[in-house]
Protein backbone atom coordinates (compact mmCIF):
# COMPACT_ATOMS: atom_id res chain seq x y z
CA UNK A 1 0.00 0.00 0.00
CA UNK A 2 2.90 2.14 0.55
CA UNK A 3 3.98 2.28 -2.43
CA UNK A 4 0.80 3.11 -4.46
CA UNK A 5 0.44 5.91 -1.94
CA UNK A 6 3.77 7.08 -2.56
CA UNK A 7 3.68 6.47 -6.36
CA UNK A 8 0.22 9.31 -6.20
CA UNK A 9 1.88 11.32 -3.85
CA UNK A 10 5.34 11.54 -5.12
CA UNK A 11 7.17 14.98 -5.13
CA UNK A 12 7.50 14.79 -9.04
CA UNK A 13 3.60 13.95 -9.64
CA UNK A 14 1.67 16.96 -10.84
CA UNK A 15 -0.55 18.83 -8.70
CA UNK A 16 -2.53 20.83 -10.92
CA UNK A 17 -2.60 22.17 -14.35
CA UNK A 18 0.13 23.67 -16.38
CA UNK A 19 -0.21 26.89 -17.87
CA UNK A 20 -0.47 26.09 -21.13
CA UNK A 21 -3.66 23.67 -20.83
CA UNK A 22 -5.25 26.23 -18.92
CA UNK A 23 -4.49 29.18 -21.90
CA UNK A 24 -6.02 26.35 -24.39
CA UNK A 25 -9.16 25.91 -21.79
CA UNK A 26 -10.02 29.58 -22.16
CA UNK A 27 -9.19 29.89 -25.60
CA UNK A 28 -11.75 27.19 -26.78
CA UNK A 29 -14.43 28.62 -24.21
CA UNK A 30 -13.68 31.96 -25.54
CA UNK A 31 -14.11 30.78 -29.00
CA UNK A 32 -17.53 28.67 -28.18
CA UNK A 33 -19.14 31.60 -27.01
CA UNK A 34 -17.95 34.60 -29.35
CA UNK A 35 -19.69 31.47 -31.93
CA UNK A 36 -23.08 31.49 -29.25
CA UNK A 37 -22.88 35.39 -29.90
CA UNK A 38 -22.57 35.71 -33.04
CA UNK A 39 -25.61 33.07 -33.93
CA UNK A 40 -27.83 34.87 -30.98
CA UNK A 41 -27.04 38.01 -32.89
CA UNK A 42 -28.76 36.95 -36.60
CA UNK A 43 -31.77 34.84 -34.19
CA UNK A 44 -32.84 38.32 -33.00
CA UNK A 45 -32.07 39.99 -36.61
CA UNK A 46 -34.77 37.04 -37.73
CA UNK A 47 -37.10 37.61 -35.24
CA UNK A 48 -37.45 41.22 -35.31
CA UNK A 49 -38.35 41.09 -39.48
CA UNK A 50 -40.73 38.31 -38.49
CA UNK A 51 -42.45 40.95 -36.12
CA UNK A 52 -42.23 43.20 -38.85
CA UNK A 53 -44.56 41.21 -41.67
CA UNK A 54 -46.63 40.19 -38.79
CA UNK A 55 -46.99 43.90 -37.65
CA UNK A 56 -47.61 44.93 -41.72
CA UNK A 57 -50.27 42.29 -41.92
CA UNK A 58 -52.15 43.67 -38.45
CA UNK A 59 -51.65 46.94 -40.05
CA UNK A 60 -53.22 46.17 -43.87
CA UNK A 61 -56.25 44.34 -41.67
CA UNK A 62 -56.91 47.20 -39.59
CA UNK A 63 -56.77 49.46 -42.50
CA UNK A 64 -59.28 47.29 -44.47
CA UNK A 65 -61.85 47.25 -41.32
CA UNK A 66 -61.26 51.33 -41.44
CA UNK A 67 -61.94 51.64 -45.46
CA UNK A 68 -64.77 49.26 -44.47
CA UNK A 69 -66.28 51.57 -42.40
CA UNK A 70 -65.71 55.03 -43.72
CA UNK A 71 -65.17 54.29 -47.40
CA UNK A 72 -61.81 55.75 -47.28
CA UNK A 73 -58.25 54.90 -45.93
CA UNK A 74 -56.63 57.41 -43.43
CA UNK A 75 -54.65 60.44 -45.74
CA UNK A 76 -51.08 60.26 -44.12
CA UNK A 77 -47.72 60.59 -45.34
CA UNK A 78 -45.08 59.84 -43.34
CA UNK A 79 -43.68 57.60 -40.52
CA UNK A 80 -45.67 56.04 -37.91
CA UNK A 81 -44.95 56.71 -34.73
CA UNK A 82 -47.67 56.04 -32.88
CA UNK A 83 -48.42 59.80 -32.35
CA UNK A 84 -49.08 60.43 -35.99
CA UNK A 85 -52.58 61.29 -38.00
CA UNK A 86 -52.92 57.34 -39.03
CA UNK A 87 -52.14 56.24 -35.61
CA UNK A 88 -54.76 58.41 -33.77
CA UNK A 89 -57.10 57.65 -36.98
CA UNK A 90 -57.47 53.86 -36.35
CA UNK A 91 -57.14 54.68 -32.24
CA UNK A 92 -60.13 57.09 -32.89
CA UNK A 93 -62.04 54.65 -34.92
CA UNK A 94 -61.58 51.71 -32.51
CA UNK A 95 -59.61 49.59 -35.23
CA UNK A 96 -56.52 49.26 -33.16
CA UNK A 97 -56.12 49.83 -29.39
CA UNK A 98 -52.29 49.84 -29.88
CA UNK A 99 -50.32 50.76 -33.27
CA UNK A 100 -47.08 48.43 -33.65
CA UNK A 101 -44.12 49.98 -34.15
CA UNK A 102 -41.23 48.71 -35.79
CA UNK A 103 -39.10 46.31 -33.07
CA UNK A 104 -35.79 48.38 -34.25
CA UNK A 105 -37.51 51.91 -34.14
CA UNK A 106 -34.95 54.12 -35.01
CA UNK A 107 -32.15 55.19 -37.67
CA UNK A 108 -29.54 52.29 -37.66
CA UNK A 109 -26.17 53.68 -40.21
CA UNK A 110 -28.22 54.90 -42.96
CA UNK A 111 -31.31 52.81 -42.57
CA UNK A 112 -34.80 53.80 -41.18
CA UNK A 113 -35.83 51.04 -39.23
CA UNK A 114 -39.67 52.95 -39.22
CA UNK A 115 -42.87 51.82 -41.38
CA UNK A 116 -43.72 54.36 -43.85
CA UNK A 117 -47.29 54.96 -44.41
CA UNK A 118 -48.61 56.62 -47.86
CA UNK A 119 -52.25 57.16 -48.71
CA UNK A 120 -54.06 59.48 -50.73
CA UNK A 121 -57.60 58.05 -49.48
CA UNK A 122 -58.27 55.86 -52.49
CA UNK A 123 -55.09 53.10 -51.92
CA UNK A 124 -52.36 53.12 -49.38
CA UNK A 125 -48.61 51.94 -49.06
CA UNK A 126 -46.46 50.85 -46.27
CA UNK A 127 -42.62 50.06 -46.67
CA UNK A 128 -40.59 48.79 -44.34
CA UNK A 129 -36.81 47.72 -43.97
CA UNK A 130 -35.80 44.21 -42.88
CA UNK A 131 -32.65 42.88 -41.93
CA UNK A 132 -32.58 39.83 -43.21
CA UNK A 133 -33.93 38.17 -46.17
CA UNK A 134 -34.98 34.79 -43.99
CA UNK A 135 -38.69 35.67 -44.16
CA UNK A 136 -40.37 34.08 -47.32
CA UNK A 137 -41.87 36.80 -49.81
CA UNK A 138 -39.53 39.86 -48.90
CA UNK A 139 -35.80 41.35 -49.26
CA UNK A 140 -33.20 42.72 -47.20
CA UNK A 141 -32.96 46.25 -47.21
CA UNK A 142 -35.80 48.43 -47.70
CA UNK A 143 -38.18 48.96 -50.23
CA UNK A 144 -40.52 46.08 -49.16
CA UNK A 145 -44.18 47.67 -49.68
CA UNK A 146 -47.25 46.10 -48.19
CA UNK A 147 -50.58 47.25 -50.39
CA UNK A 148 -54.07 46.48 -49.72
Amino acid sequence: MKIINDFFMSRNSRRGFTMIELLVVLAIIGLLVSLILVSLGSIKARSRDVRRVVDIDVFIKALNLYNNSFSVYPIYDGYITGEDPLSDALRNSSVLSSIPLDPTNKQVGSIIYKYDYFSDGTNFQIQYCMETDSVPNTNQGCGNYARP
